[in-house]
């Protein structure tokens, strides 16, 4: 089995993709070849059944995980099988990545799951300067609002009031 964890981004950067490989009858570091997704490629070896779900989550609300391909798959005793997602950073710093595998087991005529493995990475997740100033303008528009309004509303007003002089002047005849 092998997944990648997406490089370092930027926040405003386009979703990351994470793909998981399950390859049987390969080796961690032979699976590690088949991710071609950017990142750091981790590669394990786990025991595997013949449906399998897996599971790509964040342990705080500062990304969005969108699935690309379906959970819940068969996995083949001489195909990879594949999972996709797409990952978008909402916040900036290091976010905890988890990846999750379970086997689907019948016991009992029931489908149970059982944990194999979860595999923790994390994805790191910057901001530049502009995109500072504009997350600090969204989150204290009122604030800066007012800031700016007051003094030109003011400014504005004092020249309205202002006399413009003594404008009757006599002209001699």
């Amino acid at each position: 089995m092998a997944f990648n964890v997406p490089p370092p981004m930027n926040i405003d950067d386009p979703a990351a993709r994470v793909h998981l490989t399950i390859a049987p009858g390969e080796t961690g570091e032979q699976a590690a070849k088949m991710i071609r997704e950017p990142g750091l490629v981790e590669n394990h070896d786990v025991r595997i059944s013949s449906r399998m779900r897996a599971r790509l989550s964040a342990a705080s609300d500062a990304v969005v995980i969108t699935e690309l391909s379906e959970a819940v798959q068969g996995v083949s005793d001489t195909e990879p099988t594949n999972w996709y997602w797409a990952v978008k950073p909402l916040k900036s710093g290091e976010i905890p990545l988890h990846v999750s595998l379970e086997a689907l087991l019948k016991i009992d005529g029931e489908v149970t799951p059982r944990l194999v493995k979860v595999y923790d990475g994390s994805m790191t997740v910057t901001v530049t300067g502009i995109q500072r100033l504009e997350e600090f303008s969204k989150e204290n528009w009122k604030w800066l609002w007012t800031a700016i309004l007051v003094p030109v509303t003011g400014v504005f007003w004092k020249r309205k009031e202002k006399p413009k002089g003594d404008e009757s002047t006599t002209v001699d005849d």
